[in-house]
């Protein structure tokens, strides 16, 4: 059963969320080739790869359309993200896999089992991913490296690779080092559930936001933490239900924040100052950035994605998609949104070829 909560309209009403992660050990995944005929749809078939393709701006905004649908999945998508050189693209899904695909190809290379609840992502070498639990794999023998030994509801990794910052469902967040695997760092401060953790581009400050949980105790705010010393740099209030996601600007200047309150936050990370507020009609799951940190691409329970404009808070265009939207994520150079939820597809939207410029 589907829980879906608005908080846009009338009282507040805070419903607690099904517990998502698994403590059972399961055994040793291997890789799963898929078959050649795995169903994608392209809608535009004019070119069998992406390169070359224009970087999505603000300028450019109304012109983005869906490019193609990679369909496989049985579950709702849970997670999404690009390899750092943009050739690969890997979702998480609620029916226990994540799934490899070739973004120039649209074709799926790879599949391994795991329950991938909330969040999966590239590790900084590209050659391993993890899981919201706090599951590491590798990539090209499909086993565990690591597993952390608590239930975790968030994980993320620095930019280098070195730290591993995770949140369980009632617990302070830890930092680890990943070549040990010990606790370097302790986080106390929010009240319960942390939904939402970011690392800043440089790795020094960690953002997490937070929610209502097993405790009944909620703080709805945004926290910045000094990663090296462990304190707390600021509290950013305003969301009045769980912030859900949490992401900074490619420069470390700004730090956006997605409740299920209809809102994303825009804060300016030195000052803890309000930039923006930008209203949705319904809930919002997930944030992100455009690697050039012009554009923000926002999705959640109303079926579609919202692209806005960093640097005025105006909004620039609406994509449509076929249920609630759980993941978005850009390409590394700009020229992609993915974006994907219930409907189990991922959507691939960018613009046509038939609108870009010719050069000379």
């Amino acid at each position: 059963m589907r829980v879906t909560r608005s908080l846009c309209y009338g009282p507040i009403v805070t419903l607690l969320l099904v517990a998502l992660c698994c403590c059972a050990s399961q055994p040793t995944p291997t890789p799963t080739p898929l078959p050649t005929d795995t169903p994608v749809l392209p809608p535009e078939t004019a070119t069998p790869t992406l390169m070359g393709r224009a970087v999505i701006s603000p300028d450019a905004a109304a012109q983005v359309k869906t490019l193609y649908l990679l369909e496989g999945h049985s579950g709702r998508i849970y997670g999404l993200d690009f390899s750092s050189d943009g050739k690969r693209l890997v979702s998480g899904s609620h029916d226990g896999t994540l799934r490899l695909w070739d973004v120039a190809t649209r074709q799926a290379i790879g599949l391994l089992e795991h329950d991938a609840d909330w969040q999966v992502f590239f590790a900084p070498d590209d050659a391993h991913l993890a899981s919201a639990d706090g599951t590491v794999l590798d990539i090209a023998s499909g086993e565990i490296v690591h597993t952390l030994e608590e239930p975790n509801f968030r994980v993320t990794f620095s930019p280098d690779g070195a730290r591993l910052a995770s949140a369980g469902f009632n617990a302070p967040i830890e930092i680890w080092d990943v070549e040990t695997w010990q606790v370097v760092q302790t986080l106390a401060g929010h009240t319960d559930r942390v939904f939402g953790l970011a690392f800043s581009p440089d790795g020094s400050l960690l953002a997490s936001g937070s929610g209502i949980g097993p405790s009944d105790v909620s703080d709805f705010v945004v926290k910045v933490w000094d990663v090296e010393q462990g304190g707390e740099i600021h509290t950013l209030e305003g969301h009045r239900g769980d912030v859900h996601a949490v992401a900074f600007s490619p420069d470390g200047r700004l730090l956006a924040s997605a409740s299920i309150d209809c809102t994303v936050r825009v804060w300016d990370v030195q000052s803890g100052q309000l930039v923006h507020t930008l209203a949705h009609r319904d809930g919002l799951w997930d944030v992100a950035f455009s690697p050039d940190g012009r554009l923000l691409a926002s999705g959640g329970v109303e079926h579609r994605v919202r692209l806005w404009d960093v640097a005025s808070g105006r909004a620039l265009s609406t994509l449509e998609h076929g249920d609630e939207v759980l993941a978005v994520a850009f390409s590394p150079d700009g020229s992609l949104l993915a974006a994907a939820g219930y409907d189990k597809v991922v959507y691939l939207w960018g613009i046509p070829l038939s609108q870009q410029p010719i050069d000379g």
